[in-house]
Parts: C-alpha cells; sequence; structure tokens
C-alpha cells in the first residue's frame, strides 16, 4: 500500500510539473487541483458515489454466480475425467473472446437490460477462475486423496477438506485475477452500453463527461477507478490471504 501511494504521490508531481510546462492544452489536460475541485464537487452532488455503487452492484451480482459456475465445471472436470477434455476444450474456445464482443449478440439474443453488463462480466470472471481451479485441482497430491478415500470421506467433505485447501493458491490467484477481470468488463460494458434505466455506472460516469468535454471529471473517475483497483488489491485480497494463511498454519 505504502508504494502504491508513493507512486501515484510521484504520478501527481510529474503531472503538476506537465501542466505547468505549458506542453499540453488545458482543455484536454487540466490540473490535479482542478481535478481535485471536480471530484469534490462530484462527490458532494452524490453523482460520483451512486456511479462507484451501481458498478460494484454489478461486478457483486456477477461475480457470485461466475464463482458458483467456475467451481461447478471444475469439480465435474475433476470428478468425472470424460467431462474434463470437453470442459477443457469449450473453455480454449471460449476464454480468448472479449466480453465486450459478446454485446450484440447479447443484445440481439435477450434485449437490453442491466443484464447484459452481467452476462458480460460473468463470462469475463468464469474461464480465468475456472482454469485457475481446475489447475488447482489437478495438483493435489494423489496420497491425499488416497488418505480421504480410505477414511471414507463422503464427496462434501472430500470438496472441503481435500480440494479447496490444497488448490487454496491458485484458488485464490484466479479470484485477483477474476476481479480485475471484472472491474474492466464492467467500466467497458457501461462505456459502450450507456445508461441503462435510472443510472449508470462508473463507465458511464467517465464516458459522460468525456461528451460534455467536462475533462477534470474526466480525469477524477480515472483517478477513482485506480484507486478502487489499488484499494481491493491492497486492503481486500491481501487481508484475506493472510487470514486464511493464518488460519490453515494453526490447523
Amino acid at each position: 500500500m505504502k508504494k502504491g501511494l508513493i507512486l501515484m504521490i510521484a504520478i501527481l508531481l510529474l503531472w503538476q510539473i506537465l501542466f505547468l510546462s505549458g506542453v499540453f492544452s488545458p482543455l484536454i489536460f487540466p490540473s490535479p487541483l482542478e481535478v481535485a475541485k471536480s471530484l469534490l464537487g462530484d462527490l458532494k452532488t452524490g453523482e460520483l458515489p451512486l456511479s462507484i455503487l451501481f458498478s460494484l452492484a454489478i461486478i457483486t451480482g456477477s461475480f457470485i454466480p461466475a464463482l458458483i459456475l467456475a467451481f461447478l465445471l471444475a469439480w465435474l472436470a475433476f470428478r468425472f475425467r470424460g467431462f474434463d477434455p470437453w470442459a477443457e476444450k469449450l473453455s480454449a474456445l471460449v476464454h480468448p473472446l472479449p466480453g465486450i464482443a459478446l454485446l450484440p449478440l447479447l443484445i440481439l439474443w435477450t434485449g437490453l437490460g442491466i443484464h447484459i453488463i452481467v452476462l458480460i462480466v460473468i463470462h469475463s470472471v468464469l474461464w480465468p477462475f475456472y482454469i485457475n481451479i481446475r489447475s488447482g485441482f489437478q495438483q493435489v497430491p494423489k496420497v491425499w486423496l488416497d488418505v480421504a478415500e480410505n477414511n471414507r470421506l463422503t464427496e462434501g467433505e472430500r470438496f472441503f477438506s481435500v480440494l479447496i485447501p490444497a488448490s487454496f493458491p491458485q484458488i485464490f490467484a484466479g479470484l485477483k485475477i477474476g476481479w480485475s477481470r471484472a472491474w474492466r468488463a464492467v467500466i467497458s460494458a457501461e462505456m459502450i452500453f450507456g445508461t441503462i434505466g435510472s443510472g449508470g455506472g462508473l463507465g458511464w460516469f467517465i464516458y459522460n463527461k468525456r461528451i460534455f468535454m467536462d475533462t477534470p471529471g474526466m480525469y477524477g473517475g480515472v483517478l477513482i477507478l485506480m484507486f478502487i483497483g489499488l484499494a481491493v488489491e491492497n486492503l481486500l485480497f491481501q487481508s484475506v490471504e493472510r487470514r486464511i494463511a493464518h488460519v490453515y498454519s494453526q490447523s
């Protein structure tokens, strides 16, 4: 976190120097002070907090079903060897497909609505997370599985007591990749899809600022994107990683 803050301060200093040099027009390159004033204004009006909450709600609503599907696919591939090649081929086929490329097809098939963004985020999270879980399950030592079988553990006990703990590093790496993919997908989808219903998310907030040439507001939105990414990585993931590692070290 400390290194991230130092890097952000260094970027702000460089930014101010470039602004004072006059190389770029203030219309396309505002000063950090103007951006800060715009951010405070958008926070006071509630426009920015609502946009952030909208995007985070979309991600939460998409992340959970994506994780459930990824675990289900990985478990089926691990438990039924005949299913594994099919799941692997399916993953190889659709994983490289950018979620945003599905937007026209999803609109055509399902009509307009927030569900379009949800489906794009699910697609963006599901496959990298499935690949990591599958890799983790495959690397579980056979002797651990034999011990579980000799102790006549049920399928559920084997899943939660052997597969999940043994695959934790890969699962956690998949979670981090999934979060970054989801964050990028939701912002991209919001920018292209625009506001839906009563409001839009952070992607639409940035895009809307560009339409009205509110350059400081647009830069402010991008800074908020970076800050949220940094906060989730350092405050959430690193904290969870330390806690889980502590629990397993005590068991």
